[in-house]
Order: C-alpha cells, then sequence, then structure tokens
C-alpha cells in the first residue's frame, strides 16, 4: 500500500514538473517578452547613438569589435559597451501612461537622452528617456513612433548615461612581455637601460649587472596594465601644461624581432586631481591621465632593478655548509641524504625542519639595498671581522661559494648589517631579521626533548631511576 501511494505521488510531481516546464515556463517566457521595449538580442545591434542636451556619442560594430565614432574616431570600451547592449536589449515596460499630453512634467520635452539603434536587418524607432521618478525607482521614455508615455526601470536610463570617455577603450599599451627585447628607463639622473637575453634580464646601461627578474616583471606589468581614467586632449598644440615638453620620466620599449620602439612619456600631476598624471605614447597625439601609483611603480633607480641576491649557487650541488661564528664557534652541517641533513659530531637527533628552513634562508639571502660595488676597505661594513661566515662546498669538498655577515655601528648608535658574497665585490644592506634567523648555533639544529606535563625535563638519568623504583614496586606488589 505504502508504494503504491509513494508511486501516485511521483508520478503526479513528475506530471506537475512536466507541466511547469512545458507550458508554465513558456507562457512565463512569453510574458516577459512582451513586457520588453523591443524585440531583440544584443549581438543583433550594430549601431548605438546617444543624443545629449551637451553631448553626442556614436557606436559602430566593425567586424567583432566596436568603435567610437563620434565625437571622435577611436576604439570603444568592449565591456562598456557590452553592457550598454544589454541595458537596450532587456529593457521592460512597466506600464503605459494614460494622461501624458505635457511632456515637459516627465523630462521628455526636452529629453535627458533620445536613443537611436540600428540593427543587421532594421533600424528601430527612436526612443526618448525622460526623468526619474519621484518613487519607485522607474523612468520615464517614449516611442518617437507612437508618442506614447511609459513607465521603465531608472536601471535602464543609468545604463543610458554615458560621458564620451566611458565608451572609450582605456588601454594605452598593447605588448606581451615576451615582445619585450630591452627597455630604457631614461631619468633625471641618467638612462637605465636593460636587456633580455636567453630569458635572463642584465643591466647594460649604467654597468653590467645582474638584474632582478620580480622587479622587471612588475615594472613592464604597470606599463601593460595602466588604464586610462580621462582624455583631456586628443590634439595638443603645447605640451608644457602637461608636463610633457619635458617629461619627469620616458620609457622605451624595443619590441620583436624588429625592436621597433614605442615610447611613454610620464608627466606632471592634474592640478585639479592630484591623484592622476598625465601620460603620452608615441604614435598617437592623445593625452592620457593615469593613477598616480603608476609613477611610484615606474619610478625606479639603478638600485631597484639591480638582482639583490647575496650569493647565487644551485642547492641542489651543496653537500656540505661550513659555519663560522664571531664567537668563535665552528660547526658543519653534512647532507646524509637527498634531503637529509645534520650537524657533523654533534649528539642527538637532527632537526629536519629547522635545518632545511635555515639553507633555504641562506639560498635566498637578499639585500634591500646596494650600499657598495668593488669594495675595498670592509671594515665600514663589519666584514673584516664577519658576525658570520657561511661557505659551501660540493662533491669532493669542492668550495662553490661563501657568504659574509657583518654589522656595523652608525654614529646615531643604531646597528647596521651587512652581506657580501664571495662571487661579486658587492656590499649589500640586509634586514636585521634575517641575520637574526642565520645566527644559529650547532645545538639549534638538535631537536629539543620533549617536556613533561609537570614543565620539567627529566635527564636520562632519572628516567632511568623512575623506570628501576617502578619496576621496585611492582615487584614488592
Amino acid at each position: 500500500m505504502r508504494f503504491r501511494t509513494t508511486l501516485i505521488l511521483l508520478l503526479v510531481l513528475a506530471g506537475l514538473g512536466a507541466y511547469l516546464y512545458w507550458v508554465e515556463r513558456p507562457r512565463e517566457q512569453k510574458e516577459a517578452e512582451a513586457k520588453k521595449l523591443f524585440s531583440l538580442k544584443p549581438d543583433d545591434i550594430v549601431e548605438v547613438h546617444l543624443r545629449f542636451q551637451d553631448r553626442e556619442i556614436l557606436l559602430r560594430k566593425s567586424g567583432e569589435t566596436w568603435r567610437l565614432v563620434q565625437p571622435i574616431d577611436a576604439p570603444a570600451d568592449e565591456i562598456t559597451v557590452k553592457n550598454l547592449l544589454n541595458t537596450i536589449a532587456e529593457c521592460e515596460v512597466k506600464r503605459e501612461l494614460e494622461d501624458a499630453a505635457d511632456l515637459k512634467q516627465f523630462g521628455l520635452d526636452p529629453p535627458f537622452v533620445t536613443l537611436e539603434v540600428k540593427l543587421k536587418d532594421r533600424t528601430l524607432p527612436a526612443v526618448a528617456v525622460g526623468k526619474n521618478t519621484p518613487v519607485g525607482f522607474s523612468a520615464y521614455l517614449q516611442r518617437l513612433d507612437d508618442k506614447k508615455v511609459r513607465l521603465t526601470t531608472s536601471a535602464f536610463r543609468a545604463g543610458l548615461d554615458k560621458q564620451v570617455k566611458d565608451v572609450r577603450d582605456k588601454a594605452i599599451l598593447n605588448f606581451t612581455d615576451d615582445d619585450v627585447q630591452r627597455f630604457s628607463v631614461v631619468r633625471a639622473d641618467g638612462t637605465i637601460t636593460l636587456a633580455r637575453k636567453d630569458g635572463q634580464w642584465t643591466i647594460e646601461q649604467p654597468g653590467p649587472y645582474p638584474a632582478d627578474t620580480p622587479t622587471v616583471r612588475s615594472f613592464l606589468s604597470t606599463l601593460r596594465t595602466m588604464r586610462a581614467i580621462d582624455f583631456p586632449n586628443d590634439q595638443p598644440t603645447d605640451l608644457t601644461p602637461y608636463g610633457l615638453d619635458n617629461p619627469r620620466l620616458r620609457v622605451v620599449l624595443f619590441l620583436g624581432k624588429d625592436q621597433a620602439e614605442k615610447h611613454v612619456l610620464i608627466g606632471k600631476e592634474n592640478p585639479e586631481k592630484s591623484t592622476e598624471i598625465y601620460v603620452q605614447t608615441s604614435g598617437l597625439p592623445t593625452i592620457y591621465t593615469v593613477s598616480d601609483w603608476v609613477w611610484r611603480d615606474l619610478n625606479k633607480s639603478v638600485g631597484d632593478f639591480r638582482d639583490k641576491t647575496v650569493l647565487a649557487y644551485d642547492q641542489e650541488q651543496v653537500q656540505a655548509v661550513e659555519v663560522t661564528r664571531e664567537d668563535g664557534q665552528q660547526y658543519r652541517l653534512v647532507r646524509q641524504d637527498k634531503d637529509q641533513w645534520a650537524p657533523q659530531g654533534v649528539e642527538g637527533k637532527p632537526a629536519g625542519t629547522t635545518i632545511r628552513q635555515w639553507l633555504q634562508d641562506v639560498h635566498d639571502l637578499r639585500g634591500f639595498e646596494v650600499a657598495a660595488d668593488n669594495a675595498h676597505d670592509l671594515k665600514p661594513y663589519g666584514l673584516d671581522k664577519p658576525l658570520l661566515t657561511i661557505r659551501l662546498f660540493g662533491s669532493e669538498n669542492q668550495e662553490l661559494g661563501d657568504l659574509r655577515i657583518g654589522v656595523a655601528t652608525t654614529e646615531q648608535g643604531t646597528k647596521e648589517y651587512y652581506a657580501m658574497g664571495s662571487k661579486a665585490a658587492t656590499v649589500f644592506k640586509v634586514r636585521d631579521y634575517l641575520v637574526t634567523r642565520l645566527n644559529k648555533s650547532a645545538q639549534d639544529f638538535i631537536e629539543k626533548p620533549t617536556p613533561t606535563p609537570g614543565g620539567a625535563t627529566p635527564t636520562p638519568e632519572e628516567d632511568e631511576e623512575d623506570s628501576g623504583d617502578t619496576l621496585d614496586e611492582e615487584t614488592l606488589d
């Protein structure tokens, strides 16, 4: 009986679902379609003309892309245009007004904006859009073919409210990082030139230095992703007001196999908006404004671009590390297996995680500033008597390199830390917390005994005595 009842209920539910899907759903879709101002799909639209009281915007589709045709010929912002097309295609009529003789009261004489739309196969009747209603989140509109005043959503009116800058493509430069073979940064204090060879970036000017790859990538990313906020002048006759006659920074990109040049000029701040700066590129006279973070990201010195790795080496080749501390302690960490290390001649279980992290810290040690190149006198940096010396050895005890860390006290009494690798005579400033992490004794690489619940750490002798007492008590029992 229960099975039969369940089966009947399932059949009823299935029938109800089929009815909703095949009958109600199409009917609701048909009703929703009937409420729309026009029956169309966004992809059917090939031209949009917005006529405001103070401006006109004409957008036209060319192939698969959109262009701004009026008031200036320029690429259009595809996302903004797509949203505009959806706004037009999804416009719904809430209701028609009966007594609508006085168009001024609806903001339709003159209208806020007149919309003209062309499809692939026809031109739609023009639509005048008036003001928003005082309540109800609605707006007035009028199809000019039948003169009826209708109510639509206020979102439709807001979706049409565009300035010219809103619909323009905001991209300023179009390139990929792989396109860039070289680039120069022309500053007031000199020119910096970087080049890429075999996937590696180096500084060519003012001197041959290894470049910091993440910094180079960040620099190129800033250029590639910067977007225009506004377009203050498309045909400037004088660059002086924008600080572009004598730019404070010029970036020259050399792109592709033919190393075609593309220039980017960074001017002064917008006096009306201090968070914006003026930018111009070669090939187009247009002056853009961009966010001032672009200036901060591009204004780099030689030191910013330099690789500040203290000692570069292949971790897999290292078989032993010798550490000499200022207090005279010297010890060795020896590789026992691929990822297993231990302090040589020190009793106890090696603290594997601590050792691996320390080795990684040695490999990744980087300065934050170049203190000196070709340093001959190491005393000012405390490197004549290092706080720490770390030597690396490969197979058959072949020395792979070493690094030294020193400390010096400034006139103000503060301590500054320096590091230097054996492969270059460059001294780097390093952060104090990095030195603290590296300055370990041999015992720091041995696991510490786990404290007992009472808080005391038992000695081996105490363990034996406790064990013996327990046995005696058990024997007596």
